[in-house]
Order: structure tokens, then C-alpha cells, then sequence
């Protein structure tokens, strides 16, 4: 590779990460049959590829199932940055706080460190989850006691649902906020909410993930026999949008993949962008993506080629990536 990931501050945090973070969701247990599976190797191979390149920051959770083996491989790896941040969430649907202080020693003992740099909240989807995470005995109280105790640094809330972002926000208790597919080339809630806008002004770290949303904007819909949104079948005005998109991105002579990349790492109000991959190919493409040399008036003009309804990704609230009445059969008694 011969141009590097930059350097960039994590909101006020203190900590200085790669403005492109490795996702680690593809090694665990959790994730899908097309993931990188019992390769050792390759995940060693694409950690030292990443590491190579710059990056300096690995996103985990517990729901991934991947931290013993994160642990295990990093020491099998010639180039582990000093300076190396790991981040890990817990939550879902427990946010009490024993639960929190259970979930921060496992990561601590399997991934082999003394401190979490990073902890999130994962996923609160509404008022009731963020009444137990703020409230006495939840996970907020806990991750205080932890860093008092020198555990646990920073703090934050990672979450695809905008409410609890914006609560979060609004709180001035967090450090960062980390939310998937809310600011992409489909998607821009993120920041025509204003929530970007509020987080910064409160000195908060930004940090997007799924800027391929899940995978339209990897495989685009060329070709592609069922193209995903948020990993379930994309509606069909959203199939219809991306098209026009790859249509404007063939006119600047970039494929949809690297336009994705470049969109959310070129906008100001977004710190950090967090990308699984499954090859160190495939992490090098995604690095050469920053360099592409386009403007970002015409990766603008890209998404404006493709503008979706937000009612069509699950607006305004995004608890689901599809609007309640258009749910897969299978969710139809889950989604209310």
C-alpha cells in the first residue's frame, strides 16, 4: 500500500485512531457462513495487513463471540501497533450494570489487557432501555465505578436506533456515540437530524459503521441476484437508487464501493468509519479508497443521484432498516 491510513483525534477523548477502524464482527461465532470461518492464518494475514497500513483500531463486542480468539491471534502478529485501541460493547438486551462489569472482566482476561480503552453501550432501541442504562444500577453507574477504578477509559453509546443517539447525546455523560449505516451514501439521518452536529459541539467522538449499509453499496446491484440492505433484501426503490448512484460513480470513473468508502471518510463531522473484510485484499482497497483524489462536491453529486425516502430504510427512528409495514414474513410477529 502506498498511501496509509491518517491519524485523527476521538472527539475529546484523548485517544489519536486510524480514520479507518478494522471491524472484527467476521471472526467471531456470531457471524455469517461468508465470513473469514477457522482461518487462523488469514485473520493474522488481514490484522497485519491493517496494522501495515495504519490502522490502529479494532472495533469488538461480546455478542461477536471473537474476543478469546482476538486475543489468541494478536499475539501471533509481527506489527501490533503501540499505541493499539480496542474497543469493546456490551448490552443489547441486558443494560443492568453487573452485567456491564461481568462482560468488561471477560473482555479484559480474553483479549489480555489491564484496560479497556473503548466500552459502548450496544444497541439500547428506545426510552425503556435508556431508562435502565441511565438509572440506578445500570450500566452508566457501573462504567463510572470502572473507570474510577482505572478499568474502563472512555465511554459511549453504539446503536442504529437515532433516539437513544440523540438521548445519549443530550445526556453529556458520553464520550462517543458509534451508529451503523446512519450516515452513508443511501443514508444521511445522522446528519440532517442534527445529531452529528449536536455530538461535536459537545466535544463527542463520532464514529460510523456499515458505511456499505450491509452490503448494497459493496456489491452494488449490478448483476447481484438479491442486493442487501442492513443484511436483508434491499425494497426495491432502494435496488432502483443505488443504480443511479453506480451510473454517477461509473461517470467519475470509481466504482460504488470506493465512492462508499470515500463519502463517509471525507465528511467533517464523522471522526472514525469501522469495516469488516474478509481478505487483506479487501482491506486494501478499502485503504486506497481514501485516496482516490475525487472531490467531495462529486461524491455528493453521487448520493444526490440516488436520494432515497428515509420511510424506505425504517425512518424516522431506524429500529428496523425497513418500513414496519414492508417486514420480511419471517418478523412479521416481531416487528410492531
Amino acid at each position: 500500500m502506498s498511501a496509509g491510513v491518517p491519524r485523527v483525534a476521538l472527539g475529546s477523548t484523548g485517544l489519536e485512531v486510524s480514520k479507518l477502524a478494522l471491524g472484527t464482527w467476521g471472526i467471531g461465532k456470531a457471524a455469517p457462513d461468508a465470513s473469514m470461518g477457522d482461518d487462523d492464518r488469514l485473520i493474522v494475514d488481514v490484522l497485519e495487513a491493517a496494522f501495515a497500513a495504519g490502522i490502529n483500531y479494532l472495533d469488538s463486542a461480546e455478542m461477536y463471540q471473537n474476543e478469546e480468539r482476538l486475543g489468541r491471534l494478536l499475539t501471533q502478529v509481527s506489527n501490533v501497533p503501540d499505541d493499539l485501541v480496542i474497543a469493546s460493547k456490551f448490552g443489547r438486551d441486558d443494560f443492568t450494570g453487573d452485567s456491564f462489569r461481568r462482560s468488561v472482566e471477560r473482555s479484559l482476561r480474553e483479549l489480555s489487557l489491564e484496560k479497556l480503552p473503548l466500552m459502548l453501550i450496544h444497541d439500547p432501541r428506545g426510552e425503556e432501555d435508556m431508562a435502565v442504562v441511565l438509572g440506578k444500577g445500570g450500566a452508566l453507574e457501573a462504567l463510572r465505578k470502572m473507570q474510577d477504578e482505572g478499568i474502563v477509559g472512555s465511554i459511549g453509546v453504539a446503536t442504529g436506533t437515532l433516539p437513544p443517539l440523540q438521548q445519549a447525546v443530550d445526556s453529556g455523560e458520553f464520550d462517543v456515540i458509534q451508529f451503523p449505516r446512519l450516515y452513508t451514501l443511501v443514508l444521511r439521518a445522522a446528519k440532517t437530524s442534527g445529531l452529528l452536529e449536536a455530538a461535536k459541539a459537545k466535544g463527542m467522538g463520532t464514529m460510523l459503521a456499515a458505511p456499505f449499509t450491509g452490503n448494497i453499496l459493496a456489491t452494488g446491484v449490478r448483476g447481484v441476484e438479491n442486493p442487501l440492505y442492513a443484511y436483508w433484501p434491499a425494497q426495491p426503490e432502494v435496488v432502483e437508487a443505488v443504480g443511479r448512484m453506480q451510473d454517477r460513480a461509473d461517470e467519475l470513473g470509481i466504482t460504488i464501493a470506493q465512492a462508499a468508502v470515500a463519502y463517509t471518510t471525507t465528511e467533517p463531522l464523522l471522526d472514525l468509519v469501522v469495516q469488516g473484510v474478509r481478505s487483506p485484499r479487501e482491506l486494501e482497497m478499502n485503504v486506497e479508497s481514501l485516496h482516490l483524489g475525487v472531490s467531495r462536491q462529486d461524491l455528493e453529486s453521487i448520493a444526490e443521484a440516488g436520494a432515497v425516502d428515509e420511510w424506505l430504510l425504517g425512518g424516522p427512528d431506524f429500529v428496523w432498516p425497513f418500513p414496519k409495514e414492508r417486514a420480511p414474513e419471517q418478523l412479521k410477529d416481531v416487528v410492531k
